[in-house]
Parts: C-alpha cells; sequence; structure tokens
C-alpha cells in the first residue's frame, strides 16, 4: 500500500447558504465528515489542497483527515464519499467524507492495469478493456492501487473474467454474476494462432 494521504480541515459552525457562499469566495470548500458510531462534523478545507487530495486517492483509497477542533487537532481515516464541482466555476462547491474503521473491511473500485504485449494483440487482434474498475473488499490499509493483469498469453477472442483475476492477500472481487473485465478481439486481417 502506499503512503497515506493527509488533508488538513478546520471546523465550522455557521450553516446555510449565505456562511458557504462566503466560504467558496474565500477559496474554501465547506464539507461534511460522518461516520457509522453517529460523529458528524461540518468543516471548511482549502479548494487547492482538497483537489491535489482527490487526484492522489480518489473515491478508492484512504485519507487522514486533520480536523482543526477549537485549536486541538483530531484525526479521522475516511473515504471520500461525494465531491461536487461547480458546473462552470474551476472549484469544488461541497464535500462529504465518511469516517472508516481500520480493522473493518470495505468495498472500493480500483482501476485496472494490464502488463505485458497480448499474444493476440501481436497477431493482428486488439485490447479492449472492458471494464476500467473492479469492486473489491478488504481492509482500508491493504487497498492496492489497481488490479494488474499479465495478457501477455491471452490469444485472439480470449476474455479475463472477474474471478480470474489475481489479487493481493486479503482483497477479494465482488460481484453478482462473473463478468470479463477485458478481452482480445478479432480486427480485420487478424490471424487466429491455429491459422498461424
Amino acid at each position: 500500500m502506499s503512503e497515506v494521504t493527509s488533508l488538513q480541515l478546520t471546523q465550522r459552525e455557521e450553516r446555510g447558504k449565505g456562511p458557504c457562499a462566503r466560504l467558496r469566495s474565500n477559496g474554501l470548500v465547506p464539507g461534511v465528515f460522518y461516520n457509522s458510531k453517529g460523529e458528524n462534523i461540518s468543516f471548511t478545507v482549502d479548494n487547492m489542497a482538497l483537489g491535489k487530495a482527490f487526484e492522489k486517492v480518489r473515491y478508492s483509497k484512504m485519507i487522514e483527515l486533520q480536523i482543526n477542533v477549537d485549536g486541538q487537532v483530531e484525526k479521522r481515516n475516511a473515504l471520500f464519499k461525494k465531491l461536487v464541482t461547480h458546473p462552470v466555476k474551476r472549484r469544488y462547491d461541497h464535500v462529504d467524507f465518511i469516517g472508516i474503521d481500520l480493522d473493518k473491511e470495505v468495498q472500493v473500485t480500483i482501476p485496472v492495469e494490464t502488463v505485458g504485449r497480448a499474444k493476440g494483440v501481436v497477431l493482428g487482434g486488439k485490447l479492449e478493456i472492458l471494464q476500467e474498475r473492479v469492486m473489491v473488499r478488504c481492509l482500508p490499509t491493504i487497498i492496492p492501487d489497481s488490479v494488474v493483469v499479465d495478457v501477455t498469453e491471452l490469444d485472439i477472442a480470449e476474455k479475463v473474467f472477474v474471478e480470474q483475476l489475481i489479487l493481493p492477500e486479503g482483497v477479494k472481487a465482488v460481484y453478482d454474476r462473473n463478468y470479463p473485465v477485458l478481452a482480445i478481439q478479432t480486427a480485420r486481417g487478424a490471424k487466429t494462432g491455429e491459422e498461424e
């Protein structure tokens, strides 16, 4: 697992459209942190710092929130729940974080990454990523950066299904049906292995 990203927040007391509009005009983003224990903390965060943190973790990696509450910094582990972008201006309008426990599994979606050059691509086929992200379940501390698929041995018309994915220990794919994640599609003029 890569290093945990942290983000500085400041608790806020004011609510409503007026105060929130003033915050946004000063480069701050209003937000809410909540968790299963009933905690509900309203806060502000710097717009630029929020954007940088989101680029690193998206919706699938744990983030450490450092919340300034009356001069004391309280730390909370969380995931991005919702990030609202302004439709025109280059800024964020609101953010929600959901708190997580380090000893309880979470479900997140992580990107699919391929390595190698497929046998079928060498023969003229085309690699198609059918699912760019897959859902996995694991502890927050071992969320992988991606699912890595070695496509080297894949021939034309072959597929890799979700149940075939090789995941790190403690990480399980979540699915109802065994769907294809990627495939080598036949391209015009491509030769199959038998023809070769």
